[in-house]
């Protein structure tokens, strides 16, 4: 492995960040859409919209964590301690402080500002963002947008750096091994237990949370984030995607990803209606969102790695803005909806008109956040192979 780049995984974060970006759109013209949501046309809805979203919305960030932490502990087993540490600090952890600090709290009041609240932006800071005067706390819009993932991704890698030095071989390479079944069965029971039991205790698989000021996460996912970060310190470990190591098989994997794919989201809306027992739903629920969850990460890399492990002038300079692309998006693409709401058309048409303007102005302001120091090392994906 050594020399040569891994362009299927830059290939493959790239796709899942403009996934990220038209599914964060969709959202907007969703049935059902959350009530809290920056932008929703409610007179321009569709169902389609809310089976895409259960559906992306199950590997998008596993993905995400997974190739994270695949190349993050490449990086310190490459880099050491040091000069690892300054890379996360200046190309994450700045940012995610910058972010939440500065671009979060226009985002949220998009919130109210789409829904002509009469509420001015500073009074939206002071009762209902940064602060809650009754509780002396945060308030009830209190958000990270998108950068909760940098915050998340800050503390998982200060678990990972930490676990390294309790255990030094995390960062010693061994032969190249496929993983085994009992991997595999033993990554599902976890994965299906963790839905089960925190879909029980809280009631909302979609329930957010922050942590004072500090982290906003999700109860029902945050061991799934834990479980694919550290899949991929193994996964580097044990020589994945080397010359002569494992690859997952895009034939064995991609069609059981299409069964879940269509059965999933068809339980997630209907199936309160095939059965009444509540925990009989949820248990069926859990075992197509494992079943999809596990099928979609093997399948993409399976795909990637077999079709997609070369880069060119379009997929390298897409994979070197993808990071700036995701750092910037909701401050674009939502704009971009809210101006959209006056036009009569197909939820459909809106969506594909919405992408098309918010992804085109997200890459070109991604473009001038390369210039920025904690963002220039993304330059590194646009190497030729």
């Amino acid at each position: 492995m050594k020399g040569k780049r891994l362009f299927f995984l830059d290939n493959l974060k790239m796709f899942i960040i403009n996934l990220m970006i038209i599914f964060h759109l969709a959202m907007c013209y969703m049935a059902y859409a959350p009530e809290w949501w920056y932008v929703v046309d409610k007179d321009h809805s569709d169902l389609f919209f809310t089976q895409f979203i259960l559906w992306a919305d199950i590997f998008i960030m596993p993905v995400m964590f997974f190739v994270a932490g695949y190349f993050g502990i490449m990086s310190l087993k490459k880099h050491g301690d040091s000069k690892w540490w300054k890379g996360r600090i200046k190309r994450i952890t700045i940012p995610w402080i910058v972010g939440a600090a500065l671009f979060a709290a226009p985002t949220s009041y998009l919130t109210l500002y789409s829904r002509n609240v009469p509420m001015d932006f500073a009074t939206f800071c002071n009762t209902l963002f940064f602060f809650n005067p009754e509780t002396g706390g945060s308030g009830v819009f209190f958000s990270h947008v998108q950068y909760w993932y940098l915050g998340i991704l800050t503390v998982l890698y200060l678990f990972m750096y930490l676990y390294s030095k309790l255990d030094k071989g995390l960062l010693e390479q061994c032969a190249p091994t496929e993983p085994g079944k009992p991997l595999l069965w033993g990554l599902a029971a976890m994965i299906f237990c963790n839905i089960v039991a925190t879909n029980i205790i809280t009631g909302n698989d979609d329930l957010w949370i922050h942590l004072s000021y500090f982290l906003v996460l999700q109860p029902c996912r945050i061991l799934l984030y834990v479980v694919f970060i550290f899949l991929g310190a193994y996964a580097w470990k044990h020589q994945w995607f080397a010359e002569e190591g494992y690859k997952p098989s895009a034939a064995k994997w991609v069609p059981f990803f299409l069964i879940a794919t269509m059965a999933y989201p068809v339980w997630a809306i209907y199936g309160r209606f095939v059965v009444a027992d509540p925990i009989q739903f949820v248990l069926i629920k859990a075992f197509f969102q494992t079943a999809l969850l596990i099928t979609a990460v093997f399948g993409l890399l399976g795909l990637f790695s077999r079709f997609l492990d070369s880069t060119n002038k379009f997929w390298g300079e897409m994979a070197a803005n993808s990071y700036t692309m995701y750092y910037c998006h909701m401050q674009i693409v939502f704009p971009v909806a809210y101006f959209l709401l006056p036009i009569d058309l197909p939820a459909g048409a809106k969506w594909l008109m919405a992408c098309a303007i918010g992804l085109f102005l997200t890459y070109c302001v991604s473009k001038l956040l390369l210039f920025l120091p904690c963002f220039a090392d993304s330059k590194k994906a646009k190497v030729s192979q």
